[in-house]
């Protein structure tokens, strides 16, 4: 077990086997590779990416295609292969931004998904070439 003091969830214990390695780094956060995926409760759409090498830094995602039914985009070649997955095993997550005091206004980077294989733990965020996704896509309709 690996023991982590986290500003969010304060002290926590997290099995080796859960550790996500984010290959590359996650944009503005290069050399930060080791993360824990945090679904608090349990059924909740969104979800905490906590980093293991940073405890202050702790990223909110979520599954694009709950607010995006359409959301597909191309996957880069080799990436099944780098992540060690077979077909269907990536899943794809968005990363939230909240504005201070107007959680209403909260956008998803579909440009920019993170790509993690469950089985392997292993993760890479991608920058897509696609002009039908957006940076600051918003989840709450207006």
């Amino acid at each position: 077990m690996l023991k982590l003091s986290t500003k969010r969830f304060g002290e926590m214990e997290i099995p080796e086997e859960s550790v996500v390695s984010v290959l590359g780094g996650i944009i503005g956060f290069p050399d930060l590779i080791r993360y824990v995926l945090i679904q608090r409760p349990h059924d909740a759409p969104f979800y905490w990416l906590q980093c293991l090498d940073d405890p202050t830094l702790a990223l909110v995602l979520v599954n694009p295609v709950l607010f995006k039914e359409d959301y597909s985009p191309t996957l880069p070649n080799g990436l099944r292969e780098e992540l060690g997955a077979e077909e269907g095993e990536i899943t794809l997550f968005a990363i939230v931004t909240i504005p201070a005091g107007r959680p209403q206004d909260m956008t998803a980077n579909l440009l920019g998904p993170l790509a993690m294989n469950p089985k392997t733990r292993k993760a890479r965020q991608l920058v897509l070439d696609d002009r039908l996704y957006g940076h600051r896509h918003p989840i709450i309709p207006a």
